[in-house]
């Protein structure tokens, strides 16, 4: 099992950062907001492949939408991360 770790809702708006660094060392830090519990936990996803970005281009022109420029394609999916509550 894991460590867990408590954190108030103010306390996780002022340490936000320190919850994402124990998140990452595999900790699994618990947010309390009043009466309820909400347990959050961050997942990393992998980079997408070269493939899957053309292939987001061309689906993008077949229905008619202008596209970006690759390299700004390639930093708004570097930056997508999944959080499940």
């Amino acid at each position: 099992m894991s460590d867990q770790i408590v954190f108030t809702a103010t306390e996780a708006r002022q340490n936000f950062f320190e919850l994402l660094r124990m998140a990452e060392a595999g900790k699994e830090p618990i947010v309390m907001k009043k009466d309820s519990r909400i347990k959050f936990k961050i997942v990393r996803t992998q980079a997408k492949k070269m493939k899957d970005k053309m292939k987001i281009v061309r689906e993008m022109g077949k229905i008619g939408l202008k596209t970006l420029p690759i390299n700004q394609i390639n930093k708004i999916l570097s930056t997508i991360h999944e959080i499940k509550l």
